[in-house]
């Protein structure tokens, strides 16, 4: 592995920072297809983000020292989106269930909530374009 993937963690960060660092550990936990996936996973996240691959990894790693507010916006609205994504492929999964006489309460009850989850992620996405 390369150094870039191995730098120290700065001891005194922003708030912002450490929320940033947090939003692109866990888009890249969930787009990484499993160990040793985790640089094309933050490639893939900095194509749909728009900020370059090294931006993201130096966030990722605590290299960054600084995070601007737009940056932070960008990797939040990823992340937002890919969770109603996310919602709405288990939501898919659920009807088709549904669909095929698999329903029962168990299923219908977490429709239900991820429906529920579904209406909050575009509450979320919804709030974060009227921010803009």
């Amino acid at each position: 592995m390369c150094k870039e993937f191995k730098q120290k963690v700065h001891k005194v960060m922003s708030s912002a920072v450490v929320e940033t660092r947090g939003f692109v550990r866990r888009l890249v936990d969930i787009e990484s297809g499993g160990w040793g996936d985790e640089a094309e996973a933050l490639r893939r996240i900095s194509r749909e983000c728009r900020l370059s691959f090294w931006t993201l990894n130096n966030i990722r790693i605590g290299r960054a020292k600084t995070v601007t507010a737009d940056v932070r916006d960008c990797v939040r609205r990823a992340l937002i989106e890919n969770c109603r994504k996310q919602a709405a492929r288990l939501l898919h999964e659920a009807e088709v269930a549904e669909s095929m006489g698999r329903d029962n309460d168990a299923v219908a009850d977490v429709a239900d909530k991820i429906r529920a989850l579904a209406i909050e992620l575009e509450a979320a996405q919804n709030s974060e374009e009227t921010l803009k």
